[in-house]
């Protein structure tokens, strides 16, 4: 977090902002406090009856090109849970419960020449086959392969690295 990130007060309009902390700015006019807290990402590792995890290739930056799990931003009102089913629908039209947690880790999303903090939750998921998923918003394709078949490198996120890391492993010791 950089204290240029934020140039006027969200509430006067003021310009002298003045960093208290790495999350604390404060207005000098009028004395709100504005506390830059992680935005909250939810992303699914989901396998098939084969043992095969489902990936995505994103079509978007960041990460265009780079392969990442199906996964986006939980909106305001909605629980970890309800994103992360709604986020694997709308990228991949797959209809998935049974969700489990998994893992969380912090990152940093770039966007348009700003950087967000997130905390990415990692969730698991078992359904029968891939069948019916299909790239859809902002993913460019899908695919499925055994995870011991990972190339880390190509991965778009390092939450995503080490989430899959963790399946990975665990799986490895049963």
């Amino acid at each position: 977090m950089n204290e240029s990130r934020f140039l006027f007060c969200s509430r006067c309009g003021g310009a002298k902002i003045q960093m208290r902390s790495p999350v604390e700015f404060e207005c000098e006019s009028c004395g709100f406090k504005h506390f830059a807290n992680p935005t909250v990402a939810v992303a699914a590792i989901i396998a098939n009856r084969a043992g095969e995890i489902l990936l995505i290739r994103r079509a978007k930056d960041p990460g265009q090109g780079k392969l990442s799990v199906p996964g986006g931003f939980v909106d305001p009102g909605e629980t970890g849970e309800e994103a992360v089913r709604r986020e694997v629908f709308e990228e991949v039209n797959l209809q998935v419960d049974g969700f489990k947690y998994l893992a969380s880790f912090p990152n940093e999303y770039r966007y348009q020449e700003v950087i967000y903090p997130t905390l990415d939750v990692f969730f698991t998921a078992a359904v029968e086959s891939f069948s019916m998923a299909r790239a859809r918003s902002e993913v460019q394709s899908v695919l499925s392969m055994a995870p011991a078949r990972l190339e880390f490198g190509e991965v778009a996120f390092p939450s995503v690295e080490k989430a899959l890391r963790l399946y990975v492993a665990r799986l490895d010791r049963g």
